[in-house]
């Protein structure tokens, strides 16, 4: 019995000794998210993609860019035609959920619209997006 408080004073130590987490703090402007969909190459690559939104994006606005879905069209079997308006067979629909905020103010509509038309003019310049209609 004499061996038990040594071995809960080791447990105890071990325990306060761990590492705590750190916690960050609560933003206090809301972010905001804003998706895009874009028709592009079958050739363009996630990379390409993420690069020009990050590119497109000025004033440090851009939190977080994922792609959350991509969609090919069905291959085509001999003697059938693709559907007017349809994608063609060496393309993709990309679509991006866009996070952007700032720490120091709320954004403002202005600066939401300048985000995405600067995220698309990029994907456009840069991958030859198009807007997915």
């Amino acid at each position: 019995m004499a061996q038990t408080p040594v071995l809960f004073e080791l447990e105890l130590d071990a325990v306060l000794a761990r590492e705590v987490p750190k916690f960050q703090a609560v933003a206090k402007h809301q972010a905001v998210e804003r998706d895009i969909a874009v028709v592009v190459k079958e050739t363009v690559t996630h990379a390409q993609v993420m690069a020009a939104v990050a590119a497109g994006v000025q004033g440090g606005i851009l939190r977080n860019a994922v792609l959350f879905d991509v969609f090919r069209p069905k291959k085509l079997k001999a003697g059938e035609e693709a559907a007017p308006g349809s994608l063609a067979q060496d393309e993709k629909s990309l679509a991006v959920r866009l996070t952007l905020g700032r720490d120091d103010a709320a954004l403002t509509d202005v600066e939401i619209d300048a985000a995405m038309q600067g995220a698309i003019a990029a994907l456009q310049s840069q991958v030859a997006a198009r807007l997915r209609g």
